[in-house]
């Protein structure tokens, strides 16, 4: 008989219990602010139960060996591979400064513009282009549409 409790099966239950307590916890709350959760929750509870009936009766085959999901590709020099992964990471990092420094609605259209700009080597039209279509998209969505302010960046929290 196949051994139920895999970690599969585990990781699937856990995702499944999360899930049906935030399922649980929002019935009490306003439709507006119960809509969140009740939106992700039901499909990702609907998918832990079909994953925990695929990991306990499941046919697959138990893979030998170890999972190669993350493999630096053959093609391209370890050396320059490193390197691009090095100044993506620089990227995700000064973006999360710029969101904490600037706040959220300046640091979008700012770090589109200097990606596009010093990172990617785009036109100066382009590059203008998409910085104006984020700043107008996180304006109109966030602040006009959906009324959800984001909190101004410490530099500006300063002078407030």
């Amino acid at each position: 008989m196949k051994r139920i409790l895999n970690l599969r099966f585990a990781l699937a239950l856990a995702v499944a219990l999360a899930a049906g307590y935030a399922l649980y916890a929002s019935l009490s709350w306003p439709l507006r602010a119960a809509l969140f959760p009740r939106v992700i929750g039901i499909p990702l509870m609907a998918l832990a139960v079909v994953e925990m009936l695929l990991g306990a009766f499941g046919t697959e085959k138990q893979r030998e060996g170890h999972a190669v999901d993350f493999e630096l590709s053959k093609d391209i020099d370890p050396a320059l591979a490193r390197k691009r992964t090095t100044g993506l990471f620089l990227w995700v990092i000064a973006f999360m400064i710029l969101i904490l420094s600037v706040g959220f609605t300046i640091a979008v259209p700012l770090f589109v513009f200097l990606y596009m700009r010093f990172a990617g080597g785009e036109r100066w039209g382009l590059t203008l282009a998409f910085t104006i279509i984020s700043w107008l998209f996180i304006e109109g969505l966030f602040n006009r549409l959906l009324h959800i302010p984001f909190p101004e960046g410490w530099i500006f929290a300063l002078w407030s």
